[in-house]
């Protein structure tokens, strides 16, 4: 991770440096527009922010669709994963970007006030990732194939023989599911609402394994999943296993 992160700011900071070099440039204006990038990229393409891009515009609850596949014989599931909960990530990125481009504004004119606001800016996006960007490796769309030979789904490919059991799991971010008490001995209002929208991300982190016979690590087949999706979608591809291996002993 870090060194994916290093690689991303040692490249924008190249960048700047060589556009820094043209006529009538400077290098630092370069520089601050390399960290401002680095603050947008880095949470979208290192930390898999894309995937919850992509799914913006899903429900909020997960769906598949059981097809039978001609070409193979088997069956195929489309998995959809649920969007990733949009509050309170929203308001805290729309402050963030108001904050960066500020920076850059003031960054003209006073170095201690573009690092100053990028570093609250930065704060904002982190405390706006740690709600969105949990599960978000996983949250995309993605198709199971159970055929005669195995199971497959994005990147893995279990032999049918060695398929030993399937399991939902929750790799989404975690939330304590005891009750929290507001007032002199409770805790603050805003920590009871950060605990309500955790809980809304929480319920969509859900995701269907695969473990193959010999291995103590199970496989991932879909993530980003509502839990009554994710239970519906194991015990359908569980099924359709059972079949396929009834085919073979025919």
């Amino acid at each position: 991770m870090w060194a994916g992160a290093a690689f991303l700011l040692f490249n924008t900071v190249g960048v700047a440096l060589s556009l820094g070099a043209l006529p009538g440039v400077s290098a630092g204006s370069f520089i601050r527009l390399a960290l401002v990038g680095a603050a947008v990229a880095a949470p979208l393409w290192k930390w898999h922010g894309m995937n919850v891009l992509r799914t913006w515009r899903n429900p909020a609850v997960a769906s598949f669709t059981r097809h039978e596949d001609p070409a193979t014989g088997g069956f195929l599931f489309d998995v959809q994963p649920a969007r990733a909960a949009r509050m309170p990530a929203l308001p805290l990125f729309a402050v963030a970007v108001v904050l960066l481009l500020n920076a850059l504004l003031v960054g003209a004119r006073s170095t201690g006030g573009f690092l100053g606001l990028y570093i609250v800016a930065l704060v904002f996006i982190g405390v706006g990732c740690s709600y969105v960007l949990p599960g978000a490796r996983d949250r995309k769309p993605v198709k199971v194939s159970v055929t005669g030979r195995g199971v497959q789904g994005g990147d893995i490919s279990v032999p049918l023989a060695a398929v030993t059991g399937l399991r939902v799991t929750h790799g989404g971010l975690v939330v304590d599911p005891g009750p929290l008490m507001p007032g002199r001995n409770g805790v603050p209002i805003s920590s009871m609402a950060g605990r309500h929208m955790g809980r809304r991300q929480a319920a969509r982190g859900y995701a269907v394994t695969v473990r193959a016979d010999g291995e103590s690590q199970s496989r991932l087949l879909a993530g980003g999943l509502t839990e009554d999706c994710a239970h519906a979608l194991a015990a359908e591809i569980g099924r359709a296993i059972d079949a396929e291996r009834v085919k073979l002993t025919a």
